[in-house]
């Protein structure tokens, strides 16, 4: 509970594009958001910047984007001033000063992700309207709302289907709304285990959700009672297995390899570390691969990327793994680093 009310704090933040301190003829640079940059989406021509605690999506054109780092020294991502940090293969960084092409702004309540569905529609979750918006891309205008459960989160695109975590808001919610595209309707909805924060598709299409479990505090924050976090495996929009946590543990931050085949995530107490399943096994790790907490997860271009927020106040860090669980290097970057978005 009280981590999840860091998440969506507003703090100031820096997007930081980082390299591999290792030469490359081709480059993958990662943009790492803070946590009130919520996220970025780079869809069609436009750039689509979401902020946490902001009821607006704001947009803007690629212009803003130069060999695909998003820079913006002044623009007003509404509860943020973001600055633009680069860092290059030496670790100096160096600041760019130039204006994004604001095209647009989507009046929405609280949104959270969002994901294309079409080259002319997306979606995107909506705390505030325990919904998802429809976003018409050629207007840039909102075109219906989607009813689903409470506190929708993490979104998935898949299979003719959006798969979207309803983690519960400020309350309590065990399910997966799933959309079919085509009508904009829920078509069902599956009970996961409480709290699912973030869902991925293999190579086979099957869709894997985690679930973080539920912690209920008395109103000196000890703890009451407990449920078990869930890796859910769903194949046509039918539960097959479900793996169970140990009570206590809180595992999010669900991601997956360019194979399709190697699920990563965090998993623990308040101390986390990261574990590797193959989507062939039948039973979860008890080995970490990486024994170290990090506040956000990615993976990318056959590395395991993570950031550390320190004490939420300093400069945080990023961390690059191999696959294997050691490590390559690591850069300093700005305040509260929750994600990754990868060019």
């Amino acid at each position: 509970m009280k981590k999840n009310l860091r998440k969506i704090g507003m703090f100031a933040i820096a997007i930081t594009v980082l390299t591999s301190c290792k030469k490359d003829s081709n480059p993958q640079p990662v943009i790492v958001l803070g946590d009130t940059v919520q996220s970025i989406y780079l869809i069609g021509n436009n750039a689509y910047v979401m902020v946490n605690g902001s009821a607006k999506i704001e947009v803007f054109a690629t212009e803003s984007f130069i060999n695909g780092y998003f820079v913006n020294n002044e623009g007003n991502f509404g509860s943020a001033n973001g600055s633009i940090s680069f860092v290059d293969q030496g670790n100096s960084s160096e600041e760019v000063d130039i204006t994004p092409f604001h095209i647009n702004t989507i009046n929405v309540v609280s949104p959270r992700y969002m994901s294309k569905v079409s080259n002319s529609k997306a979606y995107v979750t909506d705390w505030g309207i325990n919904g998802v918006q429809v976003i018409d891309l050629l207007t840039n205008t909102i075109s219906s709302t989607i009813a689903c459960g409470a506190g929708p989160e993490g979104i998935l695109v898949a299979n003719g289907f959006a798969y979207v975590c309803n983690v519960g808001g400020w309350g309590l919610d065990n399910t997966v709304s799933v959309i079919n595209t085509s009508t904009d309707a829920v078509e069902t909805t599956l009970v996961v285990g409480d709290k699912p924060n973030s869902v991925v598709v293999d190579v086979n299409g099957a869709v894997w959700v985690l679930t973080g479990g539920y912690t209920e505090y008395d109103s000196d924050w000890n703890v009451i009672s407990e449920t078990a976090g869930n890796l859910v495996k769903i194949v046509g929009n039918t539960i097959e297995a479900t793996y169970a946590f140990a009570v206590g543990n809180h595992p999010e931050d669900l991601v997956i390899d360019a194979s399709g085949t190697t699920l990563y995530y965090s998993d623990g107490s308040w101390s986390k570390a990261v574990y590797a399943f193959n989507i062939n096994d039948e039973k979860l790790p008890t080995s970490a691969l990486i024994d170290k907490s990090f506040y956000g997860l990615g993976v990318n271009n056959g590395y395991v990327y993570g950031t550390d927020a320190i004490d939420f106040t300093q400069s945080g860090w990023s961390y690059k793994f191999t696959t294997d669980g050691t490590i390559i290097d690591s850069v300093q970057v700005g305040i509260i680093p929750g994600g990754y978005s990868f060019n």
